[in-house]
């Protein structure tokens, strides 16, 4: 008897072994990839995947408002295949006149304190930056966009900035440079200051 109920509990183990290993056979597999970020107290870094198994370092300088971005060479150390910039210091400039513009158009005109005050120019700008995947169209010329984009956010302002980096698989794998700027596919305030009337 104990005989027959050994054999029958190693029948369904290895039942149950084979079952799961044909699932898991069947079942489509995703790889799993994780993006880092970290600061520490004028530099923010960021990593993201240009493509399936290609990831770049982004570097942001607070004090500058300079964003870059790069990957690696495959064929020689020490050096970045691609590497591309922008300046989240001037386009939040930008993008602080196009949204104090849109508060007085729908304002009609009477000042923007209508709607909401203004919006001031930070004179210590305090970013955050975090990278995400996005699907983006083709710029053409064998050139498409990255699988991710990177986000800066301002604090001051609650402007939140997202770029685009061009990218070529083909120039990263015959190990041809590409150089250009970011492109900065929007910007959009996203919290405003809580102005609290005088008691």
């Amino acid at each position: 008897m104990k005989g027959a109920l050994r054999h029958s509990r190693l029948l369904w183990l290895v039942v149950g072994l084979l079952a799961g290993v044909v699932i898991g056979r069947l079942l489509p597999s995703t790889p799993l990839h994780a993006v880092a970020t970290d600061r520490s107290e004028n530099i923010l870094m960021a990593t993201g995947f240009v493509d399936d198994q290609i990831e770049a370092v982004f570097f942001l300088d607070s004090l500058t408002g300079l964003l870059r971005a790069a990957v690696p060479s495959l064929m020689r150390a020490s050096d970045y295949q691609a590497m591309w910039e922008a300046n989240p210091g001037v386009d939040i400039l930008t993008a602080i006149k196009t949204v104090n513009a849109a508060a007085l158009k729908m304002s009609g005109g009477k000042g923007a304190g209508a709607v909401r005050p203004a919006i001031q120019p930070p004179q210590t700008p305090r970013f955050v930056m975090v990278t995400g995947l996005m699907d983006l169209r083709a710029v053409g010329s064998g050139v498409r966009y990255a699988r991710c984009v990177v986000h800066v956010a301002e604090a001051n302002t609650g402007i939140v900035l997202t770029y685009a980096l061009p990218w070529s698989i083909q120039y990263h794998n015959s190990n041809r440079p590409l150089r250009g700027p970011m492109t900065l596919w929007a910007a959009q305030q996203f919290t405003t200051a809580v102005i609290r009337p005088e008691e």
